[in-house]
C-alpha cells in the first residue's frame, strides 16, 4: 500500500529552490511543456495549482472512505442485530423480533459508519505517505519546511532535453539557487558535522586546505 516512488532514497536529483510560489508553479508549467518529468514539488504550505499542473489525479482516498463507511454500517447492523434479536431478544412494548425492528438499529449503524470512515481514513493516509511516527524526514533543502519552495527532478529518468537545459531552464524561472546532483538528507539522524558536510561540501574542502 505504501507508495514507494516517492521515496528519495538512494537517488540524486536537478533541484532548483524558489522563494516565490508563482515563479515555482510557472516554472513547472514550462519544464511540462518541455517534457521534462517531474519527479515532485516541496512547499513549507499549499500552492494553488499545483498537483494540477504536476498532473496528479484525484486521489483514491474517497473510495477507501466509502468502503471503510460500508464496513463500519454493516458491522453496526449485525451488532444490533445479533444482541437483540438473536442472543438476547427482550420484548418491550410488542416490538417485533425480526427484521422489521430494523428502523431501531440506525441510530446505532450510524455512529459505526462514522466511526469507521474517520479512523480508516486517518490509518490509509498515514499508511500511503509514510507519515509513520519515528520515522526519518527526506530533505533537499533545509528551508523547504520553512520559506522556501523546491523542485526535484530525478536525474536517472530519461528527459526530453539535456540536463544542462534542464538547469538553464531553472534559472530562467526564477531559481535562487540550482544544484544539478543534490542527494536527499536528515536532519534528526545525522550530526551537526556531517549535515554541514552535505549542505555545504565547497565550504568544509576550503578548511580542509
Amino acid at each position: 500500500m505504501i507508495d514507494k516512488s516517492i521515496l528519495l532514497d538512494n537517488k540524486k536529483f536537478t533541484v532548483g529552490i524558489f522563494d516565490n510560489s508563482d515563479k515555482l508553479l510557472h516554472a513547472v508549467k514550462t519544464l511540462k511543456e518541455k517534457g521534462v518529468k517531474i519527479f515532485d514539488c516541496y512547499t513549507p504550505f499549499p500552492v494553488h495549482h499545483l498537483d494540477q499542473a504536476l498532473g496528479y489525479h484525484r486521489t483514491n482516498l474517497t473510495v477507501g472512505a466509502f468502503l471503510c463507511g460500508m464496513l463500519g454500517c454493516l458491522s453496526g447492523f449485525t451488532l444490533a442485530f445479533y444482541m437483540n434479536v438473536v442472543d438476547w431478544p427482550m420484548i418491550i412494548g410488542g416490538k417485533p423480533q425480526d427484521i422489521s425492528v430494523f428502523t431501531s438499529f440506525i441510530p446505532v449503524m450510524f455512529e459505526l459508519t462514522i466511526l469507521f470512515t474517520a479512523f480508516g481514513m486517518v490509518i490509509m493516509f498515514f499508511a500511503r505517505t509514510r507519515l509513520i511516527h519515528g520515522i526519518k524526514e527526506d530533505l533537499l533543502s533545509r528551508r523547504q519546511t520553512d520559506d522556501h519552495m523546491v523542485l526535484a527532478i530525478d536525474n536517472n529518468e530519461e528527459q526530453a532535453i539535456s540536463n544542462e537545459d534542464i538547469v538553464a531552464l531553472l534559472t530562467k524561472e526564477g531559481a535562487i539557487e540550482v544544484n544539478a546532483s543534490k542527494e536527499a538528507f536528515n536532519t534528526s539522524l545525522t550530526s551537526e558535522e556531517d549535515l554541514a558536510k552535505i549542505l555545504n561540501p565547497a565550504s568544509t574542502k576550503s578548511k580542509k586546505k
